[in-house]
């Protein structure tokens, strides 16, 4: 397991992606600590707002926490989106992306 209170990203769709077809994207941020962190989204690395929700902290059994993200998207091929994720305790930035490459095939979280 990671070091308590790095936080650990990945990005997936809701549903099966399909180009053209809407979806939503979930960002889930795990091992959090403390539960002070900042999660934003980028499409082709310009921010995204429109639609964003996030959820309320949810405390693990190993005395860490897990937080979702989720945004509207219409998937195209070669759109990249990232979940940012910044810890408001040293400013450290992790990030997750997803995209859709010219083949259609789902490029998963890195």
């Amino acid at each position: 397991p990671p070091f308590p209170g790095i936080p650990v990203v990945s990005v997936f769709p809701a549903l099966p992606p399909v180009l053209g077809e809407p979806n939503t994207l979930v960002c889930l941020v795990e091992n959090i600590f403390p539960p002070a962190l900042d999660i934003g989204w980028t499409l082709a690395g310009v921010p995204v707002t429109r639609g964003v929700t996030h959820s309320p902290y949810s405390p693990t059994a190993d005395l860490t926490f897990v937080r979702f993200s989720h945004v509207p998207v219409v998937p195209a091929a070669g759109d990249v989106h990232a979940c940012v994720v910044t810890s408001r305790r040293d400013n450290g930035t992790v990030v997750a992306y997803w995209g859709e490459p010219g083949d259609g095939a789902a490029l998963g979280a890195s």
